[in-house]
């Protein structure tokens, strides 16, 4: 999947079965002239054949993985220890859901990429490597659409005090996700119809592992879409 050769070249020698169900899917609406946002942690248009396809064709793309909860307020609450100079000394995250996501999780292949992006992202604001951080993701049935995280934050303030801060967070997994993708959808269609292709920076606010995008504070990134929108906003009149 390195080139929209390679990948072009697997599927006429029909060796689709190699290749993963998400970025067939970006590819059939990249071929399409349409845009593709994932909204999941599978790798879907993240692929360099996809990647290159759409820049082709001059579809506008993005992803990946929906901030939604944990790492929502992680990526909001992080960038305050470090404004205020609290050493983070360890951060740990406990995940439950019942839902289908949970089900899937429960592979250890799609456990290891979402813990991935949800330490990662987190990871980049502290920019400590002596930070201990962990993720941990369980499939808890009876939640049904609902999702839990509990999150234990140990950091080090003034003359050495150890502190630490632990919070809960319980909401509805699909009534969380519902609307940001109703905004994605009319962003990048939006983005189409201004002629735009590849991957759209401003949309980061949405994802954990936002495409192209090293920042991960999310006042930052909100900040990023709001200035796109204005500019958006003047260029329509």
């Amino acid at each position: 999947l390195s080139s929209a050769a390679s990948l072009e070249g697997a599927l006429r020698a029909r060796r689709a079965g190699r290749v993963p169900a998400s970025v067939l899917y970006a590819w059939a609406a990249v071929e399409e002239g349409m845009p593709f946002v994932n909204f999941t942690p599978s790798p879907a248009s993240c692929v360099p054949a996809v990647r290159e396809r759409a820049l082709l064709r001059g579809v506008p793309h993005m992803g990946k993985d929906g901030k939604t909860g944990e790492t929502l307020l992680k990526t909001a609450l992080a960038p305050l220890f470090v404004a205020r100079r609290f050493k983070v000394l360890s951060w740990e995250g406990w995940n439950m859901l019942g839902n289908r996501d949970g089900r899937v999780l429960e592979d250890p292949a799609a456990r290891s990429t979402k813990v991935a992006d949800k330490d990662g992202a987190l990871r980049r604001i502290l920019g400590d490597p002596e930070t201990h951080t962990r993720v941990h993701i369980d499939y808890v049935p009876s939640l049904d659409d609902w999702k839990t995280a509990v999150d234990f934050v140990h950091f080090r303030g003034f003359l050495g005090a150890k502190m630490a801060l632990t919070f809960q967070w319980q909401g509805c997994d699909s009534a969380l996700a519902a609307p940001l993708v109703l905004d994605l959808v009319r962003l990048a269609d939006h983005a189409r119809r201004r002629g735009v292709s590849g991957t759209l920076p401003w949309l980061a606010p949405f994802f954990k592992a936002p495409l192209d995008v090293e920042e991960q504070d999310f006042g930052m990134q909100h900040a990023m879409l709001l200035a796109w929108a204005a500019e958006a906003s003047e260029a329509a009149g």
